[in-house]
């Protein structure tokens, strides 16, 4: 090939590497194009602050999901923790077989303790009653001996109820004992059945 040939083929190849501008260096040398990178900062957060630690970081953590209470409301955590630590403790002992059955016992049947208090409200309220009358003073005397009868016949029905429920307990649970039980049944008896608690789970005269 000549000489004006060669000259041709080489600016023809300069033609073609003028179109194609990502062949050549747009920057000067020494320099690098910039690069987008992301910022994982939060926003608002200072750019020189510095990255913190593990245990920063898990102090952090665990300061977010225990956060730090007042007096009063550390009281209030702790009355709650201990309500229900003895609700459970409650739970489990009146869940006894022996208590259960008392419970059974009870509510199986009527007592005249059941009625007590309100029998003795009414006697009460009677006795109360003033005046010079010998009509009232006999009712007031007949009202007074009234209440002593009332409270005789509680005391022998009581007796008689505790003398049936650990016959029973010694039938159905050999060796188990009644101690601590007699002034759980006493109070039992005393109160309203729809006021027991827990609520009775059999009908008077059902059998349990």
């Amino acid at each position: 090939m000549d000489d004006q040939g060669q000259r041709a083929a080489k600016q023809g190849w300069d033609d073609v590497q003028l179109f194609r501008p990502y062949d050549q260096d747009t920057k000067p040398s020494g320099q690098t194009a910039d690069v987008d990178t992301p910022d994982h900062r939060a926003p608002g957060a200072s750019k020189n602050r510095p990255t913190p630690t593990r245990e920063q970081a898990q102090a952090a953590r665990m300061a977010a999901i225990h956060p730090k209470l007042t007096r009063k409301q550390k009281s209030a955590a702790d009355r709650a923790v201990e309500n229900q630590k003895q609700a459970t403790r409650m739970a489990a002992l009146d869940n006894r077989p022996e208590r259960v059955l008392m419970r059974n016992y009870v509510d199986s049947r009527r007592s005249i303790l059941e009625t007590m208090w309100a029998i003795l409200l009414v006697m009460l309220a009677l006795s109360m009653i003033g005046g010079s009358s010998p009509k009232l003073a006999l009712m007031v005397l007949v009202v007074t001996f009234a209440l002593w009868a009332l409270i005789v016949a509680c005391f022998i029905n009581f007796i008689f109820a505790w003398q049936g429920f650990n016959r029973q307990l010694r039938e159905r649970y050999p060796g188990a004992s009644s101690k601590g039980l007699m002034f759980t049944m006493l109070s039992r008896m005393t109160v309203f059945r729809r006021l027991r608690q827990p609520a009775p789970v059999v009908k008077v005269g059902e059998s349990y």
